[in-house]
């Protein structure tokens, strides 16, 4: 008796009832559905190619807009920061430039987006700032230079020595210092307690509207 005659009695005895004998197929053609990325390299080459033929087209200006600095969405990834779509009206107008001219440019604006912090509005406005601090701007028509929102340059583009910024980012996102410096500790923050004052305050914050309302009734009386 052979190992399989061996193997199907024991199974025959083990099983009951009428089943079907097990005979698993494990042969799914699984070669068929494998995706593979052999022209990876290439598509690299390639995009580095255009990238740089398109950086011949332009030049002297940038490949990339200028984009603001914002934050991801949601309780989780809001204290990661993050490139925007584009400026506000309010930080293009505060940085003293008008959406139109700004566009021209090299500056992305987003009408959509509103601005609902003070501190994140005075950032995107001192990038504006840096922005036009570092920019030349070079006439139209050579040697016709222009007064405006940004002074053109005199100088031609053809023999002026200017550095064209060629990367995917203008102006990098600041990178957040993740750790802080060790402090000495001293009495006042030994004494401070802090969970005591953050349950103070959220009780405040509760309570503001309903305290202003009694207060105003008890004026009227």
């Amino acid at each position: 008796m052979c190992i399989r005659d061996r193997y199907m009695g024991k199974l025959k005895d083990s099983m009951k009832h009428n089943n079907i004998i097990p005979n698993v197929h494990l042969r799914k053609h699984w070669g068929g559905f494998v995706k593979t990325w052999f022209n990876q390299p290439a598509n690299k080459r390639r995009r580095l190619e255009r990238r740089q033929a398109r950086a011949a087209a332009t030049y002297p200006r940038p490949l990339e807009r200028l984009r603001p600095v914002v934050r991801c969405t949601t309780i989780r990834y809001n204290t990661r920061q993050r490139l925007g779509r584009g400026f506000t009206l309010e930080e293009i107008r505060k940085a003293g430039l008008t959406p139109r001219f700004a566009r021209s440019v090299g500056i992305a604006v987003d009408h959509r987006r509103k601005n609902k912090n003070v501190e994140a509005f005075q950032q995107n406005v001192q990038r504006l700032n840096d922005y036009k601090a570092r920019l030349v701007l070079f006439p139209r028509k050579t040697g016709q230079a222009k007064k405006g929102l940004i002074n053109d340059t005199a100088a031609d583009p053809k023999t002026a020595r200017v550095t064209q910024n060629t990367g995917r980012v203008v102006v990098p996102v600041p990178v957040r210092k993740l750790r802080e410096m060790a402090v000495t500790l001293t009495k006042d923050l030994k004494d401070k307690r802090v969970y005591r004052i953050l349950r103070q305050e959220r009780t405040n914050a509760k309570w503001v509207g309903i305290r202003e309302k009694r207060a105003k009734q008890a004026e009227k009386k």
